[in-house]
């Protein structure tokens, strides 16, 4: 049985967020040559942590009536906030920008994503043998091009596998995980960042494989080449995900103060709007530094670049997890939706007491 707060998941999610916020700013750079550090990093880091925010969401949606009520406050609203917030943010720096509620701006799939299964968790739980049709479905999506960016349904649809992995998975599943050898654990961990250095240095490895935005496709596969690199990328992402439940503590990390637990309690405050420095970093790396001699450091994608995107990420990180911006989110969301709720409601009953 699951304690009643869960410190293992929260640095679980202070890491997978940090992940979040590294690779994007990294790609905002816009160099990702082959062999580069800034590739292989962002190759490391996608090759899990979204795999690993869907685990962990669905290892937390077992009270699917709850899921499911709140899934439009707590999903919908910010999607429906955020999304001309970064427009207008993008039209600011840019010059330009495009805004289409239908095919989600950088990140704001995520929520679209998360809407579908904490809302259809409910329905999806009843379905006979959902977690066997889910994975094929991981693999199926990426043959039908149908299946694309428009509403996140291509991510929606790869994702949902390690949602429901999370869903099914019990407090004993992860004792389990965390019994095991952490050497072996580490070696595990090492080949699996080997592997990403490898596929880093080569540059034929597409990074659209790990998104899985797109159809085989649209990313130049072929369907046999597709399923291939997709269930390799599904095996890896769950075996980082069982090296970090392996090696990480489960107790407030570190021990005095917690900072790092207390990050990965207000994961979702980071993320809407890391999305925001995300656009300025890409503009600041847009610019003529030829004066200031940073153009070489910014586009090498070398040691200086990774550092420079690392001390940033990690402000950032630490800025929006604070505990009164997470208030201040919440405290805004709650009151915008306020109005939506009432509307639901009384339409709710007028049907209800219509069809009575």
């Amino acid at each position: 049985m699951a304690k009643e707060r869960n410190y293992l998941f929260d640095n679980l999610k202070a890491v997978l967020i940090f992940c979040v916020v590294f690779a994007h700013f990294l790609r905002a750079g816009g160099f990702m040559g082959a062999g580069s550090l800034a590739r292989i990093f962002y190759i490391l880091c996608f090759s899990f942590m979204m795999e690993g925010f869907f685990f962990t969401s669905g290892f937390f949606s077992k009270n699917v009536d709850k899921c499911h009520a709140k899934a439009v406050e707590t999903l919908v609203v910010p999607y429906f906030v955020f999304i001309p917030l970064l427009y207008l943010e993008r039209l600011w720096l840019f010059g330009g920008a495009h805004i289409n509620f239908l095919r989600p701006s950088h990140a704001m799939w995520f929520l679209i994503a998360m809407f579908f299964y904490r809302f259809g968790i409910k329905y999806f739980a009843k379905i006979p043998f959902i977690l066997p049709l889910s994975a094929i479905l991981f693999l199926a999506a990426g043959t039908m091009p149908f299946l694309g960016p428009t509403l996140a349904l291509g991510r929606s649809c790869s994702f949902l596998v390690f949602f429901m992995l999370g869903y099914f998975c019990q407090w004993e599943h992860i004792q389990k995980i965390r019994s095991i050898p952490k050497p072996i654990m580490i070696i595990v961990g090492a080949v699996l960042v080997a592997l990403s250095a490898v596929c880093g240095c080569f540059r034929h490895f597409g990074t659209g494989v790990l998104m899985m935005k797109n159809c085989y496709h649209a990313i130049h596969l072929s369907i046999p080449e597709g399923l291939i690199l997709r269930l390799a990328v599904g095996i890896a992402a769950l075996a980082s995900i069982a090296v970090l439940i392996n090696l990480l503590p489960d107790r407030k990390l570190p021990a005095k103060g917690g900072l790092i637990s207390q990050i990965g309690q207000n994961t979702m405050t980071v993320f809407l709007l890391h999305v925001a420095v995300r656009y300025l970093v890409k503009w600041y790396t847009k610019q003529d530094f030829s004066i200031i001699g940073a153009g070489e450091i910014i586009h090498s994608g070398g040691i200086l670049y990774c550092l420079f995107m690392l001390i940033l990420a990690l402000i950032v990180v630490y800025i929006f997890s604070r505990p009164i911006v997470a208030k201040v989110y919440d405290t805004v969301m709650h009151y915008l939706y306020w109005p939506f709720g009432t509307a639901y409601g009384w339409i709710k009953e007028r049907i209800r007491g219509t069809n009575h």
